[in-house]
């Protein structure tokens, strides 16, 4: 027999020795039942989970669901205690793994934790002057007091902001129990979008100023813009739990202002009610009067001449008043008196 037909024997004897092999070992197979993998139970989202959102009640989120060992992934998390009080800083879909890198609490987010929702951070330039001396610190709210300069009667100071948020005094967000002041060169702190654009104007206008409320003031006082010509002024008092204060009350009570005169029907009494006599009027003195008599030939003339109680002048009813008198005559001696003994003057 030939080399190359041998050969050719050997594999085909081979290949079917496998193939029955391969066979017997699959009917085997089947014949015996198949052995089950173990599952582990790992944290599944069971709702969308938005990022950076403070997770207090991790059940509310998560759920936990069996999977075989072999698809769970490595740095899942098993137990909803690792999740309390939490962030994460990713969004999580329906069904998505929980995962160690995905989770970040206070300390490891910085500021981001610690803003309120619908807030942004803005910084502000300040000294020791404006920082209350240092007293400022992380966690502390203030107001801010914005001053723009010019002339003496152009520069004014007013209160921009109240009762904000401190995030930050530098690079420090997190006050120990330790540290009483720090003197900075930059605050952060919390706004809202509106606020953070007068703020940003305050700035560039003028200089800015922070003073510190105590924790249990959170109240907003209304107060008008301080000038140069209030300086002088007395200062307002200590304000209320109103908005602004209530003006004093007067001292005295303002003059009451006549009454107007009762129509003829009101001014009638009801019956049974005495009526008070009414005061005649004093009659006024008669004026006091002079007669003149002129005589000239046989024409005979009297005068009789008023005394006017107000200018103090003598008038004559049949002459006007402003009408200039005519230069005086040459008296002639006076006449003997009447028989009725009245004088009478005779020229």
């Amino acid at each position: 027999m030939k080399p190359k037909t041998m050969l050719l024997m050997i594999v085909a004897i081979g290949c079917g020795l496998a193939a029955s092999y391969m066979t017997s070992k699959l009917l085997a197979e089947r014949n015996t039942p198949p052995v089950e993998e173990p599952k582990v139970k790992i944290l599944v989202a069971k709702t969308r989970v938005p990022a950076w959102v403070l997770i207090k009640e991790p059940e509310k989120y998560f759920e936990e669901k069996e999977v075989p060992e072999s698809l769970a992934p490595r740095k899942g998390l098993k137990e909803l205690s690792k999740i309390k009080d939490q962030r994460l800083i990713q969004a999580l879909s329906e069904g998505e793994y929980v995962l160690e890198d995905k989770l970040v609490n206070v300390e490891q987010a910085g500021l981001i934790a610690k803003l309120p929702p619908g807030m942004r951070a803005i910084a502000i330039k300040v000294n020791a002057e404006s920082l209350a001396g240092g007293f400022v610190l992380p966690g502390y709210r203030v107001d801010v007091v914005s001053t723009t300069r010019g002339n003496p009667h152009e520069s004014t100071s007013r209160i921009i902001l109240q009762n904000m948020l401190v995030l930050a005094v530098d690079t420090i967000a997190n006050r120990d129990g330790q540290t009483n002041s720090i003197l900075g060169s930059t605050v952060t702190l919390a706004a809202t979008p509106e606020e953070a654009q007068r703020l940003s104007l305050a700035a560039a206008l003028g200089e800015l100023r922070l003073t510190l409320r105590t924790p249990d003031d959170n109240k907003v006082v209304r107060l008008p813009s301080a000038k140069w010509e209030d300086l002088g002024k007395p200062m307002r008092d200590h304000p209320t739990d109103k908005d602004e204060e209530e003006p004093a009350a007067p001292t005295s009570a303002p003059p009451v202002p006549p009454l107007p005169p009762l129509p003829k029907e009101a001014a009638q009494l009801p019956s049974g009610v005495a009526k008070a006599p009414e005061k005649t009027p004093e009659p006024s003195p008669p004026p006091q009067t002079h007669t003149l008599t002129i005589v000239n030939g046989d024409y005979v003339q009297k005068a009789v001449f008023t005394l006017d109680p107000i200018a103090k002048v003598w008038t004559n009813g049949s002459l006007d008043r402003g009408t200039p008198e005519a230069p005086p005559r040459r008296s002639p001696p006076p006449a003997p008196p009447d028989k009725d003994g009245a004088k009478n003057n005779v020229f």
